[in-house]
């Protein structure tokens, strides 16, 4: 007897499952994202409003229809609950749903059980990416729990699940984090200021252990590219990339930077830089080249994009704009 293969299930299971299983720990990972900054456990307490602290039901946990049905405010004191929750929740349900749709229509269809494992590991980047992207946005920090813990989980995934192989993770790991530690020791140590934080360099290693070093370079030159849009329209329309770097307390940055058990520093000067500012003047208006941004969305926004095949739509494009 063969084994099950994706195209013996229906299509609406594999979705309806893909999705739920986003939704869930979407759920999560809007509670890391609130609470790793803060320094609170990620388990306890439970669930609760943050205006007054009453728990909330598990029938208005559901992620996405709980905040709908409780039309976005509290069941106890009716205050506002931001709409960023569900925005989150549906976020990593939809790039769950991403995942498991290229998986299910791969050509041949893969075994039920390669298929899961696959999904699995997948969705695992998927996680680990857009939450740091939330995380870095807000706080130019990305934990090491997320971007080491998923190095070593893309390095034994491999072994296990085919795909990369373990040498190019390996050295994908390897050829991430050598980029950007580069540039980190020649900021640092030739140009004296801080202009690239050792957390970008642990979350390319990250992608590169679950997507070898083309994954890499992908997400590495996509990144700087649509970062320096990003920095563009910021210095255009005055929208700000992450929190206003005047209003960061240095002692605090300096409790949690690369030498934390839990923490690594990011950000970015147009490419990346730490978040510090020199004197009054630049920190009224660093000018462009000085443009405080935090790179760690953008090497997210990359790596995803890898992730669910766009590598082949943008070689596709660059063959028609170099084409005669």
């Amino acid at each position: 007897m063969p084994p099950i293969s994706t195209a013996d299930l229906p299509l609406w299971f594999i979705r309806v499952f893909a999705f739920a299983w986003g939704a869930i720990w979407g759920s999560f990972a809007n509670v890391v994202i609130y609470r790793w900054p803060r320094e609170l456990s990620l388990t306890h307490p439970g669930s609760r409003c943050p205006h007054c602290e009453t728990p909330i039901r598990f029938y208005d946990n559901v992620p996405v229809l709980g905040w709908l049905w409780l039309r976005g405010r509290c069941r106890a004191c009716k205050a506002p609950i931001s709409p960023r929750y569900p925005f989150v929740e549906a976020l990593f349900a939809v790039s769950a749903l991403a995942v498991a749709e290229r998986i299910a229509q791969g050509d041949p269809a893969p075994a039920l059980s390669m298929a899961l494992a696959l999904f699995m590991l997948r969705f695992a980047l998927a996680w680990g990416l857009l939450t740091v992207a939330f995380i870095d946005m807000e706080t130019f920090l990305i934990p090491d729990f997320i971007s080491i813990g998923g190095t070593a989980l893309g390095l034994v995934g491999a072994l296990v699940v085919p795909g990369v192989g373990w040498q190019l993770s390996a050295g994908g790991a390897l050829l991430g984090f050598s980029l950007l530690f580069s540039l980190h020791f020649i900021w640092s140590r030739f140009l004296k200021r801080e202009g690239m934080g050792l957390g970008d360099a642990k979350l390319l290693a990250m992608i590169g252990a679950f997507q070898g070093p083309a994954g890499v370079l992908f997400a590495l030159v996509a990144g700087s590219v649509q970062g320096l849009v990003a920095t563009t329209l910021s210095r255009l329309t005055g929208w700000k990339l992450g929190p206003d770097p005047s209003l960061l307390d240095e002692d605090e940055d300096e409790d949690k930077d690369d030498d934390s058990p839990d923490a690594a520093t990011t950000g970015a000067v147009v490419e990346t830089g730490d978040v510090k500012v020199a004197d009054d003047a630049e920190a009224t208006d660093p000018g462009f080249m000085r443009t405080v941004i935090p790179f760690g969305p953008f090497l997210a926004l990359g790596a995803l994009e890898y992730l669910l095949g766009m590598e082949d739509w943008a070689r596709r494009a660059f063959e028609l704009l170099t084409t005669p």
